[in-house]
């Protein structure tokens, strides 16, 4: 159903999480979200407490050295006409690994807004830096 919607959204996401223009990452998500993972969750405002976390993400990934950030594929469950489920494997490359792609999931609750996606919950697969430890990125 939003397979045409979803691609360039999250190609669009891998793009704006590169960048050291939070604002850009903060226009994927709505007013307010939902982040989970294995070791916790917390419900979260896109205000300026979270553009300055966004920053902090961003130094993070450079100081890890991430190169790039692109979508493997995307596995959508549409749950009605506003909302879906979608499950992206992401693939990153960092110095340290040379070529070799990092690849992580990460499932998306999203609300369809006049056409365009906003995510309003996110659950990781696996913690980012104990998987980036075990990888030898960090």
């Amino acid at each position: 159903m939003n397979k045409d919607i979803l691609k360039p959204f999250f190609e669009a996401y891998s793009e704006a999480s590169m960048s050291s223009d939070p604002t850009v990452l903060a226009s994927h998500y709505a007013d307010a979200f939902i982040a989970s993972g294995p070791t916790g969750s917390a419900a979260f405002k896109t205000d300026e407490q979270f553009l300055a976390w966004l920053g902090q993400v961003h130094e993070f990934n450079q100081y890890v050295g991430m190169g790039s950030l692109e979508v493997v594929s995307i596995h959508e469950t549409p749950i009605s006409d506003h909302h879906a489920f979608a499950t992206v494997e992401w693939g990153a490359r960092f110095e340290k690994t040379g070529d070799e792609r990092f690849c992580f999931k990460i499932s998306y609750l999203l609300r369809f807004s006049e056409g365009k996606p906003l995510i309003i919950a996110y659950i990781s697969h696996e913690d980012q830096e104990d998987a980036m430890k075990a990888r030898g990125v960090i």
